[in-house]
């Protein structure tokens, strides 16, 4: 407890939180910390961690006027927050199929007879957007030499080892 409230003073000294006092007898919390000048909303699900954070406008006296069923207004939040809570859900599936497919990708190059360089070459094509994206990849973080020569060797040589394993490629 003493960590969280070491860091929520670091966020109020540099002005992302605020603090405010609250003096109630049927609350039990004396101080709450407000984000400052900023949205923050968590809408994680399950494992998925997913949180938007964005700048603040200010609220003007004709929005306030424009929804004057407060209830209507709390309602319409509870169903948008359930929609976008399903969404993260469906999210979370889709990343953990992606990661079990990059993984198998990874099993299928390590099981293969390439160098440590050419199975990194095709771990990055395969789990980029594009080959131009992840030859561009390449060669910004990994100081790949001779882009086009050295990929196309690559594929060349994994469609070799898939060949000769009997396995279908899609790597056409």
């Amino acid at each position: 407890m003493q960590g969280v409230l070491k860091h929520l003073k670091k966020l109020k000294s540099i002005g992302i939180v605020d603090e405010r006092s609250i003096r109630s007898p049927i609350l039990a919390a004396r101080k709450v910390y407000v984000a400052s000048g900023v949205r923050l909303r968590d809408f994680s699900s399950g494992d998925l961690t997913l949180v938007k954070l964005s700048g603040r406008p200010p609220v003007s006296a004709s929005e306030l006027d424009r929804y004057p069923d407060l209830e209507y207004l709390a309602e319409e939040v509870i169903l948008r927050r359930r929609r976008v809570r399903d969404h993260a859900r469906r999210v979370g599936r889709m990343i953990d199929e992606l990661v079990d497919e990059e993984s198998r990708i990874g099993a299928i190059l390590e099981s293969m007879n390439l160098s440590d360089a050419e199975k990194l070459i095709l771990q990055i094509l395969f789990t980029e957007e594009s080959l131009e994206q992840g030859e561009r990849v390449l060669q910004e973080h990994f100081g790949l030499q001779d882009g086009k020569k050295s990929i196309e060797e690559a594929l060349v040589k994994a469609r070799h080892g898939l060949k000769e394993k009997r396995m279908p490629s899609r790597f056409h």
